[in-house]
């Protein structure tokens, strides 16, 4: 029995030093508590155990429903996206989706982009992409140019892709992702990426999803090791040279092959 439309899951933990910035992470919570929709939705945490006290009390006062993980999970293996998944595969819902703490969705994503699916019989949508600095100002326009997929898009990518997707749990999950979900957290969002070429869908230009860039992001912290990664690594028992390995061993031409083959697309 489907308990809600759509399951939203908002991977959170101390991914560097004073993480979750608290007011990114109200930000999170009011736009998604804000949604202008018919449709039911659940918002879920996967959150770290090791989480400040105060970033536990913003949560139970959110009402978002709770699910705790293991500490510095972002360095274990399958890191926060196998948090999304474990989430994904256990919730009772027709959508899955996903969202960062620091980052926010327009008041009419969720409304826009179901009934986009509905109306237009897809498998999933993405939206437009807007950037938002550590003020909430927007500053870009859309950044997303994807329309639609063809054979020539699954050898790109599309910026925030991944984020700004609304999925059928079924369809997505019965992908073939869930093969590399374990293995693949250096590359996973190119391989949500590539395996979104299985299903139907375009984009819906009405709604939008905000990506803040800002100092304390994962992104900006992740492109170089650092003491803390390093210590976070042995306790997740998981080094980074296990992390690139497990990636190198993922066959994405081999996938991507069987993918445009599969899907015959044009």
């Amino acid at each position: 029995m489907i308990k809600s439309d759509l399951c939203i899951v908002v991977p959170l933990g101390v991914s560097s030093p004073n993480t979750p910035i608290k007011k990114y992470l109200l930000d999170c919570i009011n736009s998604l508590k804000n949604q202008k929709t018919k449709f039911s939705y659940d918002v879920i945490f996967a959150c770290d155990s090791n989480v400040s006290d105060e970033t536990k009390e913003i949560l139970l006062n959110s009402g978002f429903k709770i699910q705790w993980f293991e500490p510095y999970y972002f360095m274990r293996k399958g890191g926060i996206w196998k948090k999304i998944h474990t989430i994904w595969q256990n919730q009772d819902s027709k959508y899955i989706s996903f969202c960062h703490y620091d980052d926010m969705w327009s008041e009419n994503k969720i409304e826009s982009q179901i009934q986009f699916m509905i109306d237009n019989n897809l498998e999933m949508c993405w939206s437009k992409v807007q950037i938002i600095n550590d003020n909430n100002q927007i500053c870009s326009n859309d950044v997303c140019n994807l329309q639609s997929f063809s054979k020539n898009t699954i050898h790109s990518s599309s910026y925030a892709f991944c984020h700004s997707s609304i999925m059928q749990k079924d369809s997505f999950l019965s992908s073939g992702i869930l093969d590399y979900v374990d293995v693949g957290s250096a590359l996973y969002e190119r391989l949500q990426y590539i395996f979104s070429h299985k299903l139907s869908g375009k984009k819906d230009n009405n709604s939008c999803f905000f990506h803040r860039v800002h100092t304390d992001s994962v992104t900006n912290n992740f492109n170089s090791e650092k003491s803390y990664m390093t210590e976070q690594r042995k306790e997740a028992n998981y080094s980074l040279q296990q992390v690139l390995e497990d990636a190198n061993k993922i066959p994405l031409d081999k996938i991507i092959k069987s993918i445009l083959n599969e899907n015959n697309l044009s």
